[in-house]
């Protein structure tokens, strides 16, 4: 995946992808850059061709900080906020806010 200033523009799409435990996750967001931060709205996270993954939060956080999160910070951004709501799972229609400071994510 390579993610540039060019192709994060407010109101694309986002798409980026990881295999974890041997299953392929994709997460599409709409886009919104505001300065610094990288905003993904309504984000929708989703394993590919399985009924049930069982795949936890901690092993998709490790696989994002393995390319995602490098890659938004070489586009120049400094966080990253992920919002939308939980559509399945024990926590169905909680909201999820969540920002992340990729200058610390580097350490």
């Amino acid at each position: 995946m390579t993610v540039g200033p060019d192709r994060l523009r407010t109101g694309e799409l986002f798409e980026w992808h990881a295999v974890v435990a041997g299953v392929r996750i994709e997460l599409l967001a709409e886009i919104e850059v505001d300065g610094a931060t990288l905003h993904l709205r309504d984000v929708a996270i989703y394993a590919v061709g399985v009924g049930l993954a069982e795949v936890g939060a901690a092993a998709l956080v490790q696989a994002a900080r393995a390319g995602l999160f490098a890659a938004i910070r070489a586009a120049g951004f400094s966080r990253l906020r992920i919002t939308g709501t939980r559509l399945s799972g024990a926590s169905a229609g909680r909201i999820v806010d969540l920002t992340i400071d990729m200058e610390r994510q580097a350490r």
